[in-house]
């Protein structure tokens, strides 16, 4: 339990029994900042008066602002893995502990939120009453097993969403790997005309080297029907050279081809 948890319990059960406040209400404006002050409160200090002791609606009003924090916080780190549903049921039955609640009330919550996940868990209904427990106890020590059970089941999904998004974000290494593989291909490419260049005349004239580069620059059109007719002329050129011509463009060619891919 969290400590902003913990306050809000003590919270409702402060406000349940009739405890006097003001010591609690002061401690949790200290502890967790919240932003709070009774208009009297300031009236008292204005006037320098320091008997100013925080009520019940008080507490009211700072349980308020804190079920609303424990809401916030909630949603940011459970309402976007998509686990939303369960722990609104877990407040629920939380709730219902604060509030005392019992009798058919506490068996309307049990009937509403068992029959979301006694057929989804196979052991969510062990030990619960009206279940595998056959009789009817609408307790504390029921309500806190369904919260117990629920924790549990969420954080199951929740480890299985972050199996899912370490495997997303090692694929998405994995693709900027590849990325840059590729992108550090199309600096070697430069090696592949060097080669060209490095081809005897006898196998490849200068103003042949010259055009076959050519044909290879053309190649980086995004234009797919464009590319493919220049690679279908650039192979038909190739076939009536030699195999060490062959050798040297064909790297350059495959490079080429997969990286407007």
């Amino acid at each position: 339990m969290s400590i902003l948890d913990d306050y809000i319990h003590k919270a409702a059960k402060a406000l349940l029994r009739g405890d006097p406040v003001d010591e609690l209400c002061r401690e949790i404006i200290d502890v967790l900042d919240v932003q709070y002050r009774n208009p009297k409160q300031i009236t008292a200090l204005q006037s320098n008066n320091i008997s100013f002791v925080y009520s019940p609606s008080d507490l009211k009003m700072i349980l308020g602002k804190m079920k609303v924090l424990r809401e916030q916080r909630d949603q940011e780190f459970y309402g976007l893995h998509g686990l939303k549903t369960i722990t609104e049921h877990i407040r629920y039955l939380e709730d219902a502990i604060d509030a005392g609640m019992g009798g058919n009330d506490l068996k309307a919550l049990y009937e509403r939120i068992d029959r979301v996940y006694a057929n989804y868990y196979d052991s969510y209904t062990d030990g619960l009453s009206g279940w595998s427990c056959l009789d009817d106890d609408f307790s504390d020590k029921q309500t806190e097993l369904r919260i117990d059970k629920l924790k549990h089941f969420r954080d199951v999904e929740l480890r299985k969403m972050k199996v899912v998004e370490a495997q997303a974000a090692s694929l998405n290494v994995s693709a900027k790997s590849e990325s840059t593989s590729i992108a550090n291909s199309t600096v070697d490419l430069s090696v592949v005309v060097e080669h060209i260049d490095n081809l005897p005349d006898s196998s490849l004239a200068e103003e042949e080297k010259t055009a076959l580069k050519g044909m290879l620059a053309d190649l980086q059109t995004k234009n797919e029907k464009k590319r493919e007719k220049k690679l279908q002329r650039l192979l038909s050129w190739l076939a009536t050279k030699g195999t060490d011509v062959f050798i040297a463009a064909m790297p350059y060619i495959i490079q080429a081809v997969q990286f407007q891919m």
